[in-house]
């Protein structure tokens, strides 16, 4: 049997895979939002369908939720994505469970707050981190964390 493929997804990518882009224009930055939707889509498709294993920290449940909220307007949007973020999580780690790793990852990289988490939860879990945030990939390559930055692999 082939060993399940784990995901942390960072806030970045869940909300460009859950929520279609909204540019009314007809263009090239419209055609690059909706090929990283369908890409970021595919992969929450995946831990839904139960082909890989997705973690994520509580704070991604809220920062899902306000970002949400704010492109769309809608606060059904929201509860239906932090639902869908629920429900497919194998994992929601709370701040209690990584708080010593945090300290310890944030001190040593001194990556943001956020990003400490996400990243810490990457290591913890040995699993692939899948972002759109540019610095947050760098810093976790520059630990060993197998990253996956949307725009690249778009791009790429």
């Amino acid at each position: 049997m082939a060993p399940v493929v784990k995901y942390t997804i960072d806030t970045s990518f869940a909300v460009k895979g859950l929520v279609p882009p909204r540019r009314k224009k007809r263009d090239d930055i419209l055609e690059k939002q909706q090929k990283m939707h369908k890409l970021a889509r595919s992969f929450l498709d995946k831990v839904r369908d139960e082909h890989a294993e997705m973690y994520i920290p509580a704070v991604a449940l809220i920062e899902t939720g306000i970002v949400i909220s704010r492109i769309t307007n809608n606060e059904e949007d929201s509860r239906k994505a932090i639902s869908f973020l629920r429900r497919n999580a194998h994992h929601v780690f709370y701040e209690h469970e990584i708080l010593e790793e945090a300290i310890s990852f944030g001190i040593e990289t001194k990556a943001s707050g956020y990003d400490t988490i996400f990243l810490t939860i990457a290591e913890v879990t040995q699993s692939e981190l899948l972002t759109d945030d540019s610095l947050q990939h760098k810093i976790a390559l520059s630990r060993g964390i197998v990253s996956h930055l949307l725009r690249d692999m778009v791009e790429g």
